[in-house]
């Protein structure tokens, strides 16, 4: 049977924001930033509209660890 763990006001008011502040540059990236990089087209450019794009689904995947990770943050114990 599973414990139910609980979560203070800090951590829960915290994760909002990360997840918040995350969707917030999410859609500036791609609604401002990638556009212009990909219609100039050179090398330089589009290595960066890579680069960012990357960043932004390796963040997407840390947080989904972080949210999923072990409970009570008992990690390797």
């Amino acid at each position: 049977m599973r414990s139910s763990q609980t979560i203070s006001t800090k951590e829960l008011c915290l994760f909002l924001l990360i997840v918040t502040l995350y969707l917030i540059v999410s859609v500036a990236w791609f609604c401002l930033a990638i556009p212009p990089l990909t219609e100039n087209g050179s090398d330089a450019h589009l290595v960066g509209a890579f680069a960012g794009t990357a960043l932004c689904i390796v963040a997407g995947y840390s947080i989904a660890i972080y949210v999923i990770g072990t409970p009570g943050g008992n990690h390797g114990n």
